[in-house]
């Protein structure tokens, strides 16, 4: 028997907020947390030490559980060296002169390292950890669970939510094609995997042996219900 998501995370209600990387904040997060649902907060493009201090802020606003998110790589990334900045950096140059502030400094990297970002999370542990634009390791996992913390994978067709399912995800997130955001398709393009989520959602449910999630142009009680 499949568990529910209310005994998978000791939530009160299935509800999972969205963890929007750049909107997510320690307020709302903990307030969804703290009406019952599971709260997450999104991480992406956050320094290791940035994450240590969000998830201290999570815990202090709120002793129930919350999930944070991480964007695995995608294998497209670049570094500051493979990219030409001084265009930029003197287009915008007269507005620092302006205002009297020093001219940027080419970033040392754009994101920060995947295991810097794990290692706070697992220091912290949250209640659980969401990633999308892949299948994480073994290695996460088995660290992930090694300190209670849950871990969803995210999909956007059923062969990626069977894929997510083979690695031990505890659950899936089924992200239809009206969800909002980035698409976070990994086995095919996202232009190939645009399924409409009460069309992925039953499916899913039927392909994999964890609680899922839906997502995706969910906007009323009826499309709750």
């Amino acid at each position: 028997m499949v568990a529910t998501l209310q005994d998978l995370f000791g939530i009160d209600a299935p509800i999972v907020l969205g963890p929007f990387g750049g909107l997510s904040s320690v307020e709302l997060t903990a307030a969804v947390s703290e009406a019952g649902g599971l709260g997450s907060y999104g991480l992406y493009g956050y320094s290791a030490d940035r994450i240590s201090d969000t998830l201290a802020a999570l815990h202090s606003a709120t002793s129930r559980p919350f999930a944070v998110n991480l964007w695995l790589p995608t294998g497209d990334e670049v570094t500051p060296s493979e990219v030409d900045l001084a265009p930029a950096i003197e287009a915008t140059a007269p507005l620092f002169d302006e205002l009297g502030l020093a001219h940027p400094l080419p970033p040392i990297e754009f994101l920060p390292d995947l295991d810097s970002q794990l290692t706070a999370v697992l220091d912290a542990a949250p209640a659980a950890l969401s990633v999308v634009f892949g299948v994480p390791s073994e290695r996460l996992v088995t660290a992930a669970h090694s300190r209670g913390i849950r871990v969803i994978g995210t999909a956007t067709t059923v062969a990626e939510a069977v894929a997510l399912d083979a690695a031990g995800v505890d659950a899936v997130v089924a992200t239809g094609a009206e969800a909002g955001g980035h698409r976070v398709s990994f086995l095919r393009p996202a232009e190939q995997s645009l399924v409409g989520t009460f069309a992925l959602v039953p499916q899913v449910v039927d392909a994999v042996g964890v609680p899922v999630i839906a997502a995706g142009g969910i906007a009323d009680r009826r499309g709750v219900a």
